[in-house]
């Protein structure tokens, strides 16, 4: 019996929304039936909401590896563009597949059995890639040019105290002033400019009275604010261009609850230059006047920030995490001390979802930075860890003979395969036999090629590790005589070097070291843990790594007053 596999993805959470999802795998699960075969629950890969520009999405990463491990046969995709926008990506994930045996049957594409059909599945690649990069481009453009033609319709929505009116019998799109959202635009914009009420305040008293935000929410947080408070949209100008595309920024870690792997490559950011916006005339709700007072109490209360007097206080910023709970640990400054609080412990408005205490922000930065120092003095204690865990896996020179060894297997069975080819040119047997046992050969032959795979990673990484164990003893050798010189900046850039997160809990602190290796391997999933047995997999590095967990030290708590 075959083992059977179902590939499906949207681009956008709007997609996935709109059940997009469910007919693709209603039609591939028919014709899966239609062939007489049975797809299990496990057997369902799906990636809601995730770019095909990217390869790194989880259920693809879930199916490359079950392919690996020989486990699927047999793959049902709707279209090629739904394993990757790219055609060179297409063409390496279906030559992946196709190495492991894996038959891949595309629901709105030839089967590719013939050169012929390979060759129009390629060029239908090529043309949705070309196509895609066409409709973008045009699409940008249009938008532009509409824009600077004062249409709202590339904006596409309307702000909270507006009503999207989309284009109709003629009428270009517009905006329309909702009069109960409006109002409590207005009360925003008083309350800031002219009683000097801060955001925090401001949002605490919209929640109070119970005034539902766009989306329905009972609570207002203070980004909602604000982002009302910079909108030029409220004094008759709605700005189009505001951000542009840029690429997705590397997280020191995944946050609380997301994936690892980002749901895409690109992500928007805000164009920092206002003379770039193109201003669209809509209905004002506020004069400019009240406008202008607000953007400058903004920039005042941006200038004369506390977080901007105090950007060196908080070393560990973005590492910290609760071991309880699994919020973030934040810094906060109370009577001109320095702590770290889980967000968990402190939620505004909602239950608390943690009992875990504050600590002393230089208690707990003194601890990290003292490990980090012990470890680059004495690199050989990662060494010994590594070593330990390579047991399992052999040495250098057991690797290397393991390599020989696989190589020799795969040159036997590919020189057994061109022995059969000749014997059936030669008439020795028939067309049959050659089909049936040449199947058999190649089986053996692509679990030799694995096998060699495999041996050839570990060898490369075994090489590796030492060549980066070598180059940090160096670097500590240099550096061990200089480590309490070091200014805050230069701790906080090798703290975020080899530390992937710092786990805190109520009595003791866990540091997770990371050792960024020198090439990416294609083979094993992208982390490999160090350590005595810590379950913590690759959690939000897109690269290849070591992680190596460090003593777990106490310290006394702190609750801040």
């Amino acid at each position: 019996m075959k083992s059977i596999a179902i590939y499906a993805r949207v681009s956008s959470e709007q997609q996935a929304q709109q059940a997009t999802i469910e007919s693709q795998i209603a039609a591939l699960k028919e014709r899966v039936a239609i062939d007489g075969h049975v797809i299990l629950p496990q057997d369902i890969y799906l990636d809601d909401g995730y770019s095909g520009s990217t390869l790194v999405r989880p259920a693809l990463e879930r199916l490359r590896d079950r392919v690996a491990e020989g486990a699927i046969d047999r793959l049902y995709v709707h279209s090629p563009d739904r394993l990757a926008r790219k055609y060179a990506w297409q063409v390496l994930l279906l030559d992946e597949l196709r190495k492991h045996g894996v038959t891949v049957v595309f629901l709105n594409a030839p089967a590719g059995t013939t050169a012929e059909e390979e060759l129009l599945v390629q060029v239908q690649g090529m043309i949705a890639e070309y196509e895609r990069a066409k409709i973008l481009e045009r699409s940008r453009r249009g938008k532009i040019h509409r824009a600077r033609q004062g249409e709202v319709g590339p904006l596409g929505t309307a702000p909270y105290g507006f009503a999207y009116v989309k284009k109709r019998d003629g009428a270009p799109a517009s905006y329309q002033v909702l009069l109960h959202e409006a109002k409590v635009v207005r009360d925003i914009f008083r309350a800031f400019a002219i009683e000097q009420k801060s955001i925090s305040v401001i949002a605490r008293e919209l929640s109070a009275r119970d005034v539902p935000t766009r989306r329905g929410a009972a609570r207002w947080g203070r980004p909602t604010v604000w982002t009302i408070l910079r909108n030029p949209a409220y004094m008759g100008e709605a700005a189009f261009g505001k951000s542009e595309t840029a690429a997705a920024p590397r997280l020191l870690r995944p946050r609380r609850g997301a994936s690892a792997a980002p749901r895409r490559a690109h992500t928007p950011r805000k164009r920092s230059a206002p003379e770039k916006w193109i201003s669209i005339n809509v209905p004002p709700i506020v004069s400019r006047e009240l406008f202008e007072a607000a953007q400058a109490q903004l920039d005042c209360n941006k200038r004369f920030a506390q977080r901007n007097a105090c950007s060196e206080r908080y070393l560990l910023q973005g590492l910290t995490v609760c071991a309880q709970c699994g919020y973030a640990f934040s810094g906060r400054n109370a009577n001109g001390h320095a702590y770290y609080y889980c967000q968990g412990a402190h939620c505004r408005g909602e239950a608390r979802v943690c009992r875990n205490r504050s600590i002393a922000g230089q208690q707990l930065d003194e601890y990290v930075w003292r490990n980090v120092c012990e470890l680059l003095e004495d690199p050989t204690r990662m060494l010994d860890e590594w070593l330990r865990r390579q047991q399992s896996g052999g040495m250098a020179a057991e690797l290397k003979e393991q390599c020989d060894e696989a190589a020799r297997a795969l040159a036997a069975q590919e020189r057994g395969l061109k022995r059969l080819v000749d014997a059936y040119e030669i008439g020795a047997i028939e067309i049959d036999d050659l089909k049936t046992r040449s199947d058999a050969v190649r089986v053996r032959i692509e679990r030799a090629r694995r096998d060699l795979a495999d041996a050839e990673w570990r060898l490369r990484e075994t090489t590796t590790m030492r060549a980066i164990i070598t180059r940090l003893d160096d670097f500590a050798a240099r550096v061990r005589t200089g480590l309490d010189g070091l200014s805050w900046i230069e701790r906080r850039q090798i703290i975020r070097t080899l530390v992937a997160k710092i786990e805190i809990d109520e009595s003791a602190a866990t540091i997770v070291y990371r050792l960024p290796s020198t090439e990416r391997f294609a083979a094993p999933p992208s982390g490999t843990e160090l350590g005595g047995g810590d379950e913590d997999g690759p959690n939000g590095d897109s690269e290849a790594n070591c992680r190596l967990r460090s003593q777990r030290l106490g310290y006394v708590t702190s609750t801040p007053t």
